[in-house]
């Protein structure tokens, strides 16, 4: 049975982008999930982990992506999705979502940022 995982908005201080001082002085970074995990009945039926995905491995993954800068966050999204597909084979489809607070730009906005989905 297919079943939505979904982790919103963590808040993860990290160092991208296409500007130097981005990419030194840092920002926070505001990153959502959306898995689609084909889950298991012992999830359903006997309350046992080993039948779905557990979140806290996948904002691990999550985090871990997000300590190599990179210029781009479509560079950052895409390895985010990969390293959740490659690590968790329950995953059927997944949509990463970052956003950057406070860009740098020449407007005010709150943040701005790209989304991607993949599929197994």
């Amino acid at each position: 049975m297919l079943c939505d995982i979904h982790i919103q908005e963590l808040r993860i201080p990290a160092h991208h982008g296409v500007l130097e001082q981005e990419r030194l002085i840092g920002t926070d970074f505001l990153v959502t999930i959306d898995a689609e995990v084909d889950v298991g009945e012992s999830a359903f039926a006997d309350d046992n982990l080993e039948g779905t995905v557990s979140y806290a491995a996948m904002i691990d993954v999550v985090r871990r992506q997000m300590d190599i800068t990179s210029n781009l966050l479509e560079h950052v999204a895409h390895r985010i999705a990969n390293e959740l597909l490659k690590s968790f084979p329950r995953i059927v489809s997944v949509t990463v979502c970052v956003d950057k607070e406070n860009p740098p730009c020449a407007v005010l906005a709150s943040a701005i940022g790209v989304k991607i989905t993949q599929h197994r």
